[in-house]
Formats: structure tokens, sequence, C-alpha cells
């Protein structure tokens, strides 16, 4: 197998990968859009509560016209689903490289990207991280894993290994909850630096849904960051609930990036 050296060997993989793995209709659209480079990433800011720094960056891909679509709303295969969360580290790990090569050191956001334990147990993606780590080990260390997982929490060994391999590599390993979850309880096993919550607190069957979540929050002093913060009563009520950071918020809205493609350079 052919070392993933350069950006392009990685976007080759990726590419060769996802097309081993149609089988939706909409599998073979994404397919199109990742082969002629119109999946974009969106970058948002991760801010502190209490004083508005910015902290980190949130990556999400984005596709359409004007790149305001979700990949993941689409009809996928979960092997496509996959390939696409190889893609988000990937394109984290462009991010970071461009910074590296732009910034002062110390101007450096670090970025998150939301990925599935499952991505990184499959065969496939497990050699995309090794890879990645051996061959980018730089850039790596400016990048954030946000770990998405329910069942797949309860095989504890195998998690426990990734994880350990993230945290000795990657800048930080946080962990996804959303109110869906059933296991997320066994996320404290792990030991996260932060937590990051996909829920939203806007009425009283979301605030009630959230009630677990937080009193696992307090009962293992997790810091944690607030997403999809709607508005300013939403993001003061996350404040005093003790949100170390937040984003998702209205002026906080990014624009949708891509990278040059490299039939280009």
């Amino acid at each position: 197998m052919v070392n993933l050296i350069s950006n392009k060997a990685m976007y080759d993989y990726l590419c060769d990968l996802a097309l081993q793995h149609i089988v939706t209709d909409d599998d073979q659209l994404v397919f199109d859009a990742l082969k002629h480079n119109d999946i974009q990433h969106a970058c948002q800011a991760i801010r502190k509560t209490k004083t508005g720094e910015v902290e980190y960056q949130h990556l999400t891909l984005r596709f359409g016209v004007r790149g305001e679509q979700s990949v993941y709303q689409f009809e996928l295969s979960e092997q496509m689903q996959y390939c696409l969360d190889l893609y988000s580290l990937y394109l984290a790990l462009r991010q970071t490289q461009f910074q590296l090569d732009t910034f002062h050191p110390d101007l450096i956001s670090n970025v998150v990207v939301p990925i599935r334990v499952d991505a990184l147990l499959w065969q496939a993606g497990r050699h995309f991280l090794n890879q990645m780590i051996q061959f980018h080990k730089a850039a790596f260390q400016h990048v954030v894993p946000a770990l998405q997982a329910d069942e797949t929490l309860c095989l504890h060994e195998r998690v426990a290994a990734l994880v350990e391999q993230l945290k000795d590599n990657a800048y930080a390993l946080w962990f996804e909850i959303a109110t869906s979850q059933t296991h997320f309880e066994r996320i404290a096993e792990f030991e996260p630096d932060l937590i990051k919550l996909s829920v939203t607190m806007e009425n009283k069957q979301d605030q009630h849904a959230f009630l677990p979540i937080a009193r696992f929050l307090r009962r293992n002093q997790f810091p944690w960051v607030a997403g999809r913060v709607a508005s300013q009563n939403e993001l003061n009520r996350y404040r005093l609930l003790g949100a170390s950071y937040y984003f998702g918020y209205f002026s906080d809205i990014p624009t949708s990036l891509s990278f040059k493609s490299f039939g280009d350079e």
C-alpha cells in the first residue's frame, strides 16, 4: 500500500476509497462532488464563554451552490459516511498546515473536527490515521478530534487503544454528547480533555432532555463546550450552567471554503 506522504496522496486515497463504497444514488452524488473538489469546509470560531476570545476553530463539511448544506443530510451508506469523516480529518490537517505555513505559532487556532469512532476503527480509517500521524505529525499536533459514538463506547478495549493514540498525537481529545445517545456515561472511562455538546435549549423538552447530561458533566467535572448557540439568552443560560466554551453563535456564521484542487497547482 502506498505511503500517504503528500496531501495529494491522502486526497487520492480518500477518492479511491469512496469510489469503492458507492451504494446509494446519494453516495454517487457525494463521490462526484468529492472528485471534483466541490465539497467545501467551514471553520467556525469556538470562543471562551467568559471573554469571547477565540480558542479553536470547528470544521464542518459543506455542499451546494452556496456551500450551505451539510453533506450528511443525504442518504449515504455507512462506509461513505466514514469516507466523509476521514475527508473532514484530512481538511482539518490541511487547515492546520496552512496556519503553520502562514502565521506565527502563537496565532494558530487548533482545529476541532467531529469524527465517528467507527470511522477510525474501520480498517481503512485506521490505516489513514496511522499514515497521517506518521507523515504529517507536526500539523496533526494542532488537530482536535471530537469523537462521536454510542454503542461503540461499549467496546472498551478497542476504543481505549484509539483514545490513547489520539491523546499521544493530537492537540487534545474531545468527545461529543447528544441527547439521542444512550451510553454517553461510558465516555468518562476514556477521560477526555473536554466534552462538546450537540444539544439545543430552545424549549422545555430540550431542557428536560439535557438534565441527565448536565448531571453527568457536574459529576465528572469535565470542561465542556456548548454548540448550536442560537441567541444571547441561550448563551447566557449556557454560561450560567458552567460552559467553558461555545460556538454556533449567529455573529460567527462562517463562509464555506475549499482548497485549490491539485489539478490547478
